[in-house]
């Protein structure tokens, strides 16, 4: 045999080595392949409990690639969901923006809106740090101006994730539903439906809106379907909706069960004032309910309800004063 045949036979052998090699490994690894497919899948529709199972598997099955990016990130996203521990260290430790958000929407769930604030700088003027913006803006209440921000037309909003895509539409719809254009709320909303039909929030804005409208089934069958996803975390201001519909519904039962969750949650004694004076004042029980709601601004209120909380008390005022007038009016007339 000559030597190039000799050469060309050890160049087969290592050609058909490689060959076996490389089918061991896509064999040995399409289980983790298919799995990392499974975790994605999950995700982008909020299959929150699916998660929880494919991250058991990869806990007890996935060794070393338990430390890879998307492994980690289906994590955090999991935490972030259904309120995990110490998130907020886990989240610290990243500086990217994404990352970053995800710090910002936590402290601004939890309340922490110093924290929050502290954020926003590092995100610096892209469409997802104006996103930021906007959100913070309508946690304080000042709904007019977070519409304007995230309606800003030079902005490419289409460049940042899709999950915020929705939330930035979701936030329009809850501004439009404060201001009383619900035709503007129906819109963002099924922009929103459209990105992400099985997205947990747009259950959450669309009980807003049925609440807005006085469809009280409606806003009822919707509050059904969001409690009975036993994963969703409580959280105040949909257990605070909830027993202003209770409130609608004189449904007793369900205003004790919305106001025993509500002992327990962040700043929940402003919330249960806030209810116990919207209760009040369908009582007509003016001044107490009065009261009530301005101790409920003073230890602080987010978003809508600190919006309507301060139009009730207008209101309150206004028909006061006219009472007075009318009874001075009467008995200036003998």
């Amino acid at each position: 045999m000559t030597k190039r045949h000799k050469r060309s036979l050890r160049r087969r052998r290592q050609t058909t080595f490689l060959i076996l090699i490389l089918v061991i490994i896509m064999v040995a690894s399409s289980p983790f392949i298919w799995r990392l497919e499974r975790i994605r899948q999950a995700e982008s529709v909020y299959d929150v409990q699916r998660v929880q199972e494919e991250l058991q598997w990869w806990g007890a099955h996935g060794g070393l690639l338990n430390k890879l990016g998307m492994i980690k990130d289906a994590s955090l996203w999991l935490d972030l969901n259904v309120g995990g521990e110490n998130l907020e260290s886990k989240l610290a430790l990243y500086q990217d923006e994404k990352h970053q958000f995800w710090l910002f929407l936590l402290n601004l769930q939890k309340g922490k809106m110093t924290e929050a604030q502290d954020i926003l700088p590092r995100l610096d003027q892209t469409p997802l740090g104006q996103l930021g913006q906007g959100l913070m803006l309508m946690s304080k209440g000042d709904v007019e101006e977070s519409s304007q921000v995230l309606r800003q037309s030079e902005l490419d909003w289409k460049s940042i994730p899709k999950h915020a895509q929705t939330l930035r539409h979701l936030t329009l719809a809850q501004a439009a539903i404060i201001m009383g254009d619900h035709q503007v709320a129906q819109t963002e909303l099924e922009a929103a439906q459209r990105l992400e039909p099985k997205n947990p929030a747009c259950l959450t804005v669309a009980f807003d809106l049925a609440l807005g409208e006085s469809q009280w089934d409606k806003a009822k069958e919707l509050s059904q379907i969001i409690v009975a996803q036993t994963w969703y975390p409580k959280n105040t201001l949909f257990e605070t909706k909830k027993a202003v519909l209770a409130i609608q519904e004189n449904d007793i039962q369900e205003l004790s069960n919305s106001l025993s969750v509500l002992k327990e949650l962040p700043q929940g004694d402003a919330y249960i004032k806030y209810v116990n004076g919207v209760q009040a004042l369908s009582k007509g029980q003016l001044q107490e309910g009065k009261a009530l709601l301005q101790r409920a601004l003073e230890i602080g209120l987010e978003g809508g309800l600190k919006v309507d909380a301060q139009k009730s008390l207008d209101q309150v005022t206004t028909r006061q004063n006219a009472d007075k007038r009318l009874h001075s009016i009467v008995v200036e007339n003998g």
